[in-house]
């Protein structure tokens, strides 16, 4: 029975060195435009992926838009979910048509309300002092979801603007389809639309009708991961991460 893993990439199969500062042992995966190692792969971190590799067909689950996902440096042969689950790639690298065109009519709906919190976000940073950059993430030219990062990594901003944003979103009844998804210096607003288990559960249709019967295992280390995650048969969890500490803390 062929067997998929549905990845989370970052802090999952790899780390930014914003959060830990790699040593000489650590592998470099993935880079910024400019050439630069941004994130790393501790031995054990790459030891694991090398089981993987051997043994399942790997599939990318992440938020990284196309660009940033060819930056990443890890030979994968199969598909990938991009953009929370917003483009699907087929294994030639090409987007798969039907998935784009459904996100590019969703799109249509929530591009307003996008830029209407895009506004109103932008006004509390100014009004209190948050050095946070926010933008609406775009990728083949289809607007997906609102990100927000300080740019000096004050992640007490990222808290701030949070808290401001589910009172906004508690507030106005029209925001009702808006998630709230913040970890680290990450914080994202993302139409429930776009969902990472949606994308996942598609590909494993297809998947199935060309392999027969499939064993699917699901890995990511944010609570946003356990949506996609809990579509797979199994689940795996890197200790250490927002799933373990928030959900297995106290085990």
């Amino acid at each position: 029975m062929k067997k998929f893993l549905f990845t989370d990439l970052d802090d999952t199969l790899f780390q930014s060195d914003r959060k830990l500062s790699p040593q000489e042992s650590w592998t470099p995966l993935a880079y910024l435009s400019d050439g630069n190692p941004i994130s790393y792969a501790n031995p054990a971190q790459r030891s694991v992926l090398e089981m993987f590799q051997r043994e399942m067909t790997i599939i990318p689950v992440t938020a990284r838009n196309i660009d940033a996902f060819r930056r990443v440096d890890i030979r994968f042969t199969a598909e990938a979910i991009l953009n929370y689950g917003g483009i699907i790639l087929d294994a030639d690298g090409s987007p798969d048509a039907e998935w784009l065109e459904r996100g590019r009519e969703a799109a249509i709906h929530t591009e307003p309300l996008l830029n209407e919190l895009l506004i109103m976000i932008e006004n509390e940073c100014l009004k209190s002092g948050l050095d946070l950059k926010v933008r609406i993430i775009r990728d083949a030219d289809i607007p997906f979801y609102i990100v927000a990062k300080s740019r000096s990594g004050n992640t007490g901003h990222i808290a701030t603007a949070t808290a401001f944003v589910r009172s906004l979103l508690a507030e106005h009844s029209f925001c009702r389809d808006i998630a709230v998804h913040e970890n680290h210096n990450n914080l994202a607003l993302i139409p429930k639309w776009l969902d990472k288990r949606h994308a996942v559960e598609y590909l494993c249709g297809k998947l199935a009708a060309e392999h027969g019967d499939i064993v699917t295992f699901g890995m990511g280390d944010s609570l946003i991961d356990l949506n996609f995650m809990r579509s797979c048969h199994y689940m795996i969890v890197p200790n250490g991460s927002q799933i373990s500490s928030s959900r297995m803390g106290g085990l």
